[in-house]
């Protein structure tokens, strides 16, 4: 009996710390799979203004983005909703629900940052809303690589409420590319966030060739602009 007793025991013991492996690996692998897909919004700032051209009243959004996971994320599945008070989206029928996003670069490695810029028209100034972002990362099918920038520098077409990052990129890849993302963040006097600039362009450039840039943003108010100071600006490509 008590031979059985002892079986018993043991038995039960084991099957005890079985469960606790279980538990333990299914835990690890919930944070893992968190980890692989984690994107973070670093900054954001959302403005309303009327196009100096159109007129048209419009919502721009624009953040900074960080992957915070270990694998190379393609976040170029994002979406951005601007709704109201209650929860809808502002004007659905002037407004797109997923209105144009931009994205330099979309293919982030493990720590890397990318910009985003986004804007909407709607037929008149809201009086409150809120931006809805939803970022889907997943395996990139191509490769990113970031091209070196020099003789960069900033300035604002004022009468047109423009900003311009401009410069040089070059191919420092070993083979030929096809075109170019350039997407910037711009900074005010105490490093604070103020907007982002973007830019795509066909590039037909062999290893070692150089193309000049213009990454521009119109959706930043001239109050705002005005505060603008320093910047940080990138440029890619995409291999398969």
């Amino acid at each position: 009996m008590n031979v059985r007793l002892l079986l018993g025991v043991l038995l039960a013991f084991l099957l005890i710390l079985a469960g606790c492996n279980k538990e333990t690996d299914t835990a690890q692998h919930k944070k893992e799979k968190t980890k692989e897909g984690k994107i973070k919004i670093v900054e954001e700032k959302s403005y309303t203004l009327v196009d100096s051209i159109t007129h048209d009243h419009v919502l721009s959004y624009s953040a900074v983005i960080k992957n915070e996971s270990d694998k190379t994320l393609n976040v170029n599945d994002t979406t951005i909703k601007y709704v109201n008070k209650t929860g809808k989206v502002i004007d659905p029928h002037i407004i797109p629900n997923d209105p144009d996003v931009h994205l330099a670069p979309y293919i982030l490695k493990p720590g890397e940052e990318g910009y985003i810029s986004a804007e909407g028209i709607i037929n008149k100034e809201p009086d409150t809303y809120d931006v809805k972002v939803k970022i889907n990362p997943i395996k990139p099918a191509s490769d990113v690589k970031s091209l070196k920038v020099k003789e960069d520098a900033m300035n604002q077409e004022k009468e047109n409420h423009i900003l311009h990052i401009t410069g040089t990129a070059t191919n420092n890849t070993k083979q030929s590319i096809e075109y170019i993302l350039v997407g910037a963040a711009v900074y005010g006097k105490h490093d604070e966030f103020i907007g982002t600039t973007f830019q795509s362009e066909e590039a037909q450039l062999t290893p070692g060739k150089s193309i000049s840039f213009d990454s521009t943003s119109s959706q930043i108010p001239d109050k705002e602009l005005a505060k603008v100071k320093t910047y940080k600006v990138v440029a890619s490509t995409y291999q398969e």
